[in-house]
């Protein structure tokens, strides 16, 4: 499978169930989301402009994820909604290696990488000055998607957490 495959079977409707771990404060949080996932390639206005803004390497773009989500309360917390974007680009000589670029309230960029391996797995990582995010995310089958992430500060592991995905279908 080659990213563009990857990108294109990730894009969907999916019912999340998170598992957070607080390796500090030894607690742990379970949510339950809706998650919108939209690849939007590197010919859109958007992602365009975003490459421009940022004065981004265009050439290499294969285009951007759009995440959005929609929290459903749990034990009384409070219903949050939120989306993010990335974009992607390839590696020069590898298209399965490449760059992300985090887009953070529409004027910060956080730099990362990513990697799809020979298993299929996609791993993105994310880091700024003393942070760093790992996600690993694995299909189980075409409508169940797997996330792993690790989160670092100043090297020592604060917390860990585990997605299960289900893809929403349309009867038909």
């Amino acid at each position: 499978m080659d990213i563009k495959t990857f990108l294109d079977r990730f894009s969907a409707d999916w019912f999340s169930q998170r598992t957070n771990y607080n390796l500090i404060t030894n607690e742990v949080d379970n949510t339950k989301a809706n998650v919108t996932i939209k690849f939007i390639a590197a010919d859109d206005s958007q992602v365009i402009q975003l490459n421009q803004q940022h004065n981004l390497n265009q050439d290499l773009s294969l285009g951007a994820i759009a995440s959005n989500w929609d929290n459903s309360p749990d034990w009384g917390k409070p219903k949050q909604q939120g989306n993010s974007m990335m974009l992607i680009f390839a590696d020069e000589k590898e298209a399965n290696i490449g760059k992300v670029v985090r887009i953070v309230d529409s004027n910060k960029i956080i730099l990362g990488k990513y990697v799809l391996a020979e298993d299929e797995s996609l791993t993105l990582t994310v880091a700024n000055e003393n942070q760093s995010l790992e996600e690993r995310i694995t299909f189980s089958s075409e409508n169940l998607k797997i996330r792993n992430c690790i989160e670092r500060n100043n090297d020592s592991v604060t917390y860990t957490t585990f997605y299960s995905e289900i893809r929403r279908v349309v009867a038909k």
